[in-house]
């Protein structure tokens, strides 16, 4: 059942971009606390080298920014199909994630991987996205 909905989401028809993503916010991968995420980017100086930051424009991280090329979600379930377009240290770079709820605060990204493969990431939610000034 998981391998045909991998193979449902991952090979799904493009559609248009929607509103934005459902799982705004700023997120750490597991293994890691809210806290240290706060810490990490204060040493750094750079919120996206604490926390992985998911807001409407895209997915922002310290292994790369990415913007959305869209968003949709599946239809009859919390998951969200989104298209991404990233670059990091000069490279360009497109893929897919999966984004879907998890219990306690949590939420897991499948993502597509070039070879065919997929991975997946638990990340645990800390806060809102902080607005721009």
């Amino acid at each position: 059942m998981l391998a045909r909905l991998i193979l449902l989401v991952f090979f799904a028809p493009a559609a248009v971009l929607a509103d934005g993503v459902h799982f705004s916010g700023l997120y750490v991968p597991q293994g890691l606390t809210c806290e240290d995420g706060a810490r990490i980017s204060e040493e750094y100086g750079d919120l996206r080298a604490g926390y992985v930051i998911y807001d409407n424009e895209g997915r922002k991280s310290d292994d790369g920014d990415c913007d959305y090329t869209q968003v949709q979600p599946l239809r009859g379930t919390a998951l969200q199909i989104v298209d991404l377009a990233c670059s990091y240290d000069g490279s360009s770079y497109e893929y897919r994630q999966v984004l879907t709820p998890l219990s306690e605060n949590r939420m897991m990204a499948l993502s597509s991987l070039d070879d065919g493969t997929s991975i997946y990431q638990i990340y645990t939610y800390c806060a809102w996205v902080p607005e721009s000034n």
